[in-house]
């Protein structure tokens, strides 16, 4: 009799078993795939070039929209205070308002000015030196540096956040709270700040390859632009994005005739002498809102760089040979000329972008 029963329990849990598996075959399974986030659509203005994503982080609109909150966050800084956003502010241009120089979570200044993010998707080196090969390892950089970032403790606070890890779930599957992870996210949003293909160039010059569409200043700057008389095409017009992404040492600091220089530039990560003093060239796109200019943000207007540029270049071992104009460091531009210089370079603004809701703050 017990043999009997101890059979017939056997089959009954046999039997159980097999239902709860069907039960659980015809349950919608958990979004825990990454591969089910959503693809996002990269609208790219006109004759904007593709931009080459990582193979390793897709963009996905739960991984933009996770990004664009970590962004913002300042409680991932050490003090709570810091956050990407704060030195990069869209009514800037995702600049730092104004400031010469940032300052880190410790309130303590950094040595060169913040760059804008617009189009950052598209470089291939960032920050003035080139440092990072690639923007999750630019965004590891920041965070690391100026946030001081606890991951021991930054982890664990998302982990808990039931916003947090209901996204991240969603974005990069099971088990995503990540420090790799959150890298991807923020990542992920600062590729989709781009351009939104409103501003004059675009809308008059780009479409059409006809100057004589800008404004009459800026037309005029266009030819001096373009011209070997004030040759800022070389570093400024070799595509759409308004920098050629590479590095130049273009007479801003001074020197001694040796090869150091107050910030050795890229010369500092490649160790090769010739590199000294070499800055990454700028987008010039919404100059109009990321004053002051320069690595160092020297400058506080545009009519302050083109005279630079005209009256006071400095010679150095490493200048660039296309500072050299004709043999000559000094540009022979007159007023009105130097004024249509700076037209043609506002002739960039986007200001759509800027107020973009996608790209806003989301605790505001």
């Amino acid at each position: 009799m017990k043999k009997l029963n101890t059979f017939y329990i056997l089959a009954i849990i046999v039997m159980i078993g097999s239902v709860f598996s069907i039960v659980s075959s015809c349950v919608p399974e958990s979004k825990c795939d990454p591969e089910l986030a959503t693809p996002f659509n990269l609208t790219l203005p006109f004759r904007f070039p593709e931009m080459n994503l990582p193979t390793d982080n897709p963009m996905t609109e739960e991984g933009v929209e996770l990004g664009r909150f970590l962004f913002y966050d300042t409680t991932l800084s050490i003090n709570h205070q810091v956050s990407c956003g704060s030195c990069h502010k869209p009514e800037f241009g995702f600049s730092d308002g104004g400031k010469q120089f940032s300052t880190n979570s410790k309130g303590m200044m950094t040595k060169r000015n913040t760059p804008a993010l617009l189009n950052v998707g598209f470089q291939n080196k960032f920050f003035f030196d080139g440092r990072s090969g690639s923007l999750e390892e630019a965004v590891d950089d920041a965070i690391k540096n100026e946030m001081e970032v606890n991951w021991e403790v930054t982890l664990p606070y998302l982990e808990k956040n039931t916003f947090y890890s209901a996204n991240f779930k969603k974005a990069f599957g099971c088990d995503a709270v990540t420090k790799e992870n959150v890298l991807k996210a923020i990542s992920q949003f600062m590729r989709s700040i781009i351009s939104s293909g409103e501003s004059e160039i675009d809308k008059k010059f780009f479409t059409t390859n006809d100057y004589t569409q800008l404004s009459p200043a800026a037309s005029r700057g266009f030819l001096l632009f373009t011209s070997a008389r004030a040759d800022c095409f070389h570093c400024h017009f070799t595509n759409i994005l308004t920098t050629d992404n590479q590095f130049h040492n273009d007479g801003v600091q001074y020197n001694d005739g040796s090869f150091n220089f107050a910030d050795n530039g890229r010369g500092a990560i490649t160790n090769v002498q010739t590199d000294n003093g070499k800055m990454k060239t700028p987008s010039l796109r919404n100059l109009a809102y990321t004053a002051p200019y320069g690595f160092d943000g020297r400058f506080n207007t545009l009519r302050e760089v083109v005279d630079f540029y005209a009256d006071s270049v400095h010679m150095s071992p490493t200048l660039d040979a296309v500072m050299i104009h004709t043999g000559n460091i000094r540009l022979n531009l007159t007023n009105s000329e130097r004024d249509d210089l700076v037209a043609f370079m506002l002739s960039m603004t986007d200001s759509t972008v800027i107020v973009n809701p996608k790209f806003q703050n989301p605790f505001r």
